[in-house]
């Protein structure tokens, strides 16, 4: 009996390890792209005429981009599948393409930072950037739901 009660004790403190570790890691991936989803709100109201154009919120989404790409990348370990997460098998079934684009975004928020330096080429180099998230976001069999529906997730505080 008593070694019954240890396996089962030995059994739940190492279940409460794997789900606070997949807790962690999901709560990371969350606060990476949030940060980047809240930076982001201004430039894409530019993007769409709604807001006049400002310097500043455009490199401030692109700076968190590259400061968040990182943390975001390495938040999706083998046991965070499952949980308070969007993310799809596929980022775990495809992770060197995956990573591919991560890097790739964050490469080119560093250059699409380095080549805005007013409206005109706002217009022009942002677009490009932007449509990198539907590399994750955008086919139905991709990394997450649609960007329009994660966005709109991403602005609101996490529960």
């Amino acid at each position: 009996m008593r070694r019954l009660v240890i396996f089962a004790a030995a059994t739940l403190v190492a279940a409460t390890a794997a789900f606070a570790q997949n807790a962690d890691a999901i709560k990371q991936r969350r606060e990476a792209m949030r940060a980047i989803a809240q930076a982001g709100g201004d430039p894409f109201k530019m993007m769409r005429g709604e807001l006049p154009f400002n310097m500043a919120p455009v490199q401030a989404v692109l700076k968190a981009i590259q400061d968040n790409a990182g943390k975001f990348k390495a938040g999706f370990p083998d046991d965070s599948k499952t949980g308070a997460t969007e993310a799809t098998a596929k980022v775990w079934e495809a992770r060197a393409e995956f990573n591919a684009i991560i890097d790739k975004w964050a490469a080119d928020a560093k250059l699409t930072a380095a080549a805005i330096t007013d409206e005109a080429t706002f217009k022009v180099e942002y677009p490009k950037l932007a449509s990198t998230c539907g590399s994750c976001h955008g086919a139905r069999g991709g990394y997450a739901p649609g960007v329009g529906d994660s966005f709109k997730r991403m602005q609101t505080p996490l529960q």
